[in-house]
């Protein structure tokens, strides 16, 4: 046997493949992979084209949609190599040269269509199935978070649980945060903070605070008197919390602020999600859960007439486009994530999430199109929640930890009038922004000095900035009066703004917006950044019960069909409290629906 290799840039950097190869019979015996970044989506979906590939022992197997970036390139190389080797292959090489691009999603090149099927527009009912291909205790509808976690604690529980995906890959949008959760009153919080005596109770008031009378206290008191269990049940799975930090300020609820958001090891930064989410899958298959990749669930099967109707089964379609019909013995739980990548319903539901969406600024994955909700409003299921957003600024980081608190610097609108706490927490700074922007119809704007990019925090250095400015990103002038005119705003507006900002902070103080982080004075050459959000997903979606039961228009729980995390609403308000809450949350979820099915607490 001889080896042969090629090398193709993936998404984090470059890929090898190496392939053994049986040179008598001219056939591969083994393919592997070298210098894969480690606890990543690409990681992920490379060890599943592994498998099939070495299953097959072929190349050519398709590249895994929801990690296609990194497998399409491992294909490419493979391909590459087994040509060296003389290995003749119905792939030409130079056909997959757009493999590694992320809009590379073509026959040629081996990387499926997502299985983004259209739902079905009529009703399916138990008189309409003739025979079930399939049948569980359990079907869970997607493999986020919320999904995995609700399959994983049936599986735990003894029932027999199949989970449907639409991507090649599970973990959904959770692959891509950071995989951080919000708990009180922990042990490592005791350890690593000075908020010895937080509780479940004073986290409750704090979302409760944040959810602006929007949210039901019932959801969010179960979600945070269980946090703390949750870190624990991850804890046993292998999980490592290391550390725990805070969200930033949330303005008129800081008395009940804490550091809350657990960070496990080699977590906390955007994609550390995947490790999260492997964790959960590996042990949920462990198990005995069931999943099913690049299918997606079209329709649920109901029985029972308008007074007694429950939910018994799902129509699921595959890449073959044919229909199947499972049945599902005690319930469904649909986790399909919120409205992220739908604009029509985003049109007609959530205006600041849609005004993200349209742009193109959503960085949920493309699957996270609200199939769930749409299928459970199909059936009459009430929604709840919608309206907010989580938006954050990708090219400051402005407002995401208390760990790294705004330079010196204030948030002015078109008028050059300031108008929010700019060290408050991003989604709140948000609203506020959109707000703004949309009463006014003109961009804001964070306006500040050379010297208030010295701080450490500073999401800029000289260079950096300089570069920023040459490109257009920054705009900069040497009077508050010459900014006022570069970005098209009242030149006495904005120069009193900025007064009274310096009088002001000289003395210490904020009393405009009681902000108490990088309350300093700031000095000429003057620069203005315009604003811009960085969208990781919409709130609200089917209204629910405690035990995560789906509701009806009328407040009836539908009898067999449960929601949890993002794809149900209710638990968050109308902007995005904090990191470390949509993980927690869906988790939390995700583990009570499961238990609710089941019978279970």
């Amino acid at each position: 046997m001889s080896q042969y290799s090629a090398e193709e840039k993936g998404f984090h950097g470059i890929i090898k493949a190496v392939i053994d190869v049986d040179e008598n019979k001219n056939k591969i015996k083994q393919i592997w992979a070298e210098n894969v970044t480690p606890n990543t989506v690409g990681a992920a979906g490379i060890a599943t084209w592994l498998k099939k590939a070495n299953e097959e022992n072929s190349v050519e197997v398709d590249a895994i949609s929801g990690a296609s970036i990194s497998t399409g390139a491992l294909r490419k190389a493979a391909i590459k190599a087994a040509n060296e080797a003389g290995i003749k292959t119905k792939t030409n090489v130079d056909a997959v040269s757009g493999a590694s691009q992320p809009d590379s999603h073509t026959k040629e090149n081996g990387i499926p269509e997502i299985a983004n099927y259209p739902l079905l527009k009529e009703k399916v009912t138990d008189y309409d199935v003739d025979e079930y291909d399939g049948e569980y205790d359990l079907i869970v509808v997607g493999s986020g978070g919320a999904g995995l976690a609700a399959a994983a604690t049936a599986a735990e529980n003894h029932a027999s649980v199949m989970v449907i995906e639409k991507q090649g890959i599970a973990g959904g949008t959770t692959n891509y945060s950071g995989g951080v959760i919000q708990a009180a009153g922990t042990k490592l919080q005791k350890e690593t903070t000075k908020y010895q005596n937080d509780s479940p109770e004073n986290h409750e008031q704090e979302y409760l605070k944040a959810g602006e009378g929007r949210v039901y206290q019932d959801l969010v008191h179960d979600f945070t008197q269980n946090s703390p269990k949750n870190i624990e049940w991850l804890a046993n799975m292998g999980i490592k919390w290391t550390n725990v930090y805070g969200h930033s300020e949330i303005p008129y609820a800081k008395d009940h602020f804490a550091d809350r958001i657990h960070v496990y090891e080699n977590g906390g930064a955007s994609g550390n999600g995947i490790i999260l989410t492997q964790h959960l899958l590996k042990y949920a298959l462990k198990q005995g859960a069931e999943i099913t990749y690049n299918t997606a669930v079209v329709g649920l099967i109901t029985a029972g007439d308008g007074t007694e109707r429950k939910v018994i089964g799902v129509v699921t379609e595959g890449r073959d486009h044919q229909l199947k019909y499972l049945k599902a013995r005690r319930g469904v739980i649909l986790a399909t994530a919120s409205i992220d990548q739908n604009v029509a319903l985003a049109k007609d539901l959530s205006p600041q999430h849609y005004d993200d969406v349209k742009a193109h600024h959503c960085w949920s994955v493309l699957t996270d199109q609200g199939d769930g909700i749409v299928m459970g409003m199909a059936i009459g299921a009430a929604v709840t929640g919608f309206g907010g957003t989580i938006d954050f600024d990708a090219r400051t980081g402005n407002g995401t930890d208390d760990r790294v608190p705004t330079i010196p610097s204030i948030f002015v609108n078109g008028n050059g009038l300031r108008f929010v706490n700019e060290d408050a927490t991003y989604a709140y700074e948000f609203r506020a922004i959109f707000n703004q922007e949309k009463q006014l119809d003109k961009p804001t704007y964070q306006i500040f000095g050379a010297d208030s990019i010295n701080e450490k925090t500073s999401p800029w250095n000289p260079e950096s900035l300089e570069s920023d400015v040459k490109s257009g990103l920054v705009v900069k002038a040497d009077s508050l009066e010459e900014l006022a005119d570069k970005i098209n705003v009242p030149k006495a507006n904005l120069v009193n703004s900025v007064n009274t900002w310096n009088k002001n902070t000289a003395n210490g103080a904020d009393p405009e917006y009681n902000r108490t982080n990088g309350v300093r004075p700031f000095s000429g050459p003057y620069y203005a950044y315009r604003n811009t959000p960085g969208n990781l997903g919409a709130l609200g979606g089917l209204k629910i019960n405690k035990k995560c039961n789906v509701l009806d228009v009328y407040n009836q729980p539908i009898t067999g069909l449960y929601a949890a995390g993002l794809n149900a609403g209710g638990w968050l308000g109308s902007y995005y409290p904090g990191s470390g809450t949509a993980i927690g949350g869906i988790v939390h979820q995700g583990r009570r629906a499961a238990k609710s099915v089941l019978g279970l607490e």
